[in-house]
């Protein structure tokens, strides 16, 4: 009865999917399997198109919600600029989505290339070539000729900290251990008493240069080969913002975070 169940389940599926796939005017493809594109939990679906492959997904939201089309037409600018995104398949319209229904899905070019990992005898090689791809993507960026893309005030750099600063003393209350929910608590109150000095000095820098910036470069977010950086994904938190902030951001996640592939947990490097 239950194999009888999943085989029906899996039937559906599939007709679920080749109805995407039709939609997107696709009507021979491959069934590669499953694909899990990051360490997260997003997963889609591998499939073959004319011998390359694609990730079948539902199309990630910007943490704001829509973007008024913001990620599509920066990531076809960062592409003809030469930074490696992976293309996405356009349907017969020459759009880069589908909607099914009330869900959205995109076919994006598999992202060739390893996942960083620190244990790999590469991996200062790679800390420099996404630094080098950084400043390549960033200098890009600072004569892209679109429209800027905002996030409203309460999504500001600052509040963001402040939220997490919360978050962190909300953790040290439900910690049975006292130890770790004294360091928490402290490292936070340390936090608060310099985050408005600091948030204010940055916010005077008239000088400091401001420009869309990735939103999330990590190293989840990049794949590598001998060369350095293959591919560069995950722009859903683009947005205009100082520089500054992405280069620390940058900074934290390749040199204070240890990476392993499967691993859910990035502890200090």
């Amino acid at each position: 009865m239950e194999e009888q169940e999943r085989t029906q389940n899996t039937a559906e599926d599939l007709l679920d999917v080749q109805g995407v796939m039709q939609a997107f005017g696709i009507h021979t493809w491959e069934n590669l399997g499953p694909a899990e594109f990051s360490n997260d939990t997003s997963l889609g679906l591998l499939v073959g198109i004319e011998g390359r492959r694609y990730i079948l997904r539902e199309r990630p939201e910007s943490p704001m919600g829509q973007d008024e089309g913001h990620r599509y037409a920066f990531q076809r600018y960062l592409r003809e600029q030469g930074i490696p995104l992976p293309a996405l398949h356009q349907t017969p319209e020459g759009t880069p989505f589908v909607a099914v229904g009330e869900d959205c899905f995109e076919l994006q070019e598999w992202p060739e290339g390893e996942l960083f990992s620190t244990l790999n005898p590469r991996s200062f090689q790679w800390c420099g070539s996404a630094a080098a791809m950084l400043g390549r993507l960033h200098q890009a960026s600072s004569r892209y000729p679109g429209a800027q893309y905002r996030w409203p005030a309460e999504a500001h750099i600052g509040a963001m900290v402040q939220n997490w600063l919360g978050l962190a003393r909300e953790r040290a209350d439900t910690y049975d251990n006292q130890a770790i929910a004294m360091a928490l608590t402290t490292w936070a109150e340390q936090w608060e008493k310099i985050l408005p000095a600091s948030m204010m000095a940055i916010g005077a820098g008239k000088d400091l240069p401001e420009f869309h910036i990735h939103g999330d470069y990590h190293a989840l977010n990049l794949r590598f080969d001998p060369q350095g950086v293959t591919s560069v994904m995950g722009l859903e938190a683009s947005r205009w913002e100082k520089r500054i902030f992405e280069v620390a951001y940058a900074l934290f996640y390749f040199c204070a975070l240890s990476w392993h592939p499967g691993e859910t947990l990035t502890p200090p490097w």
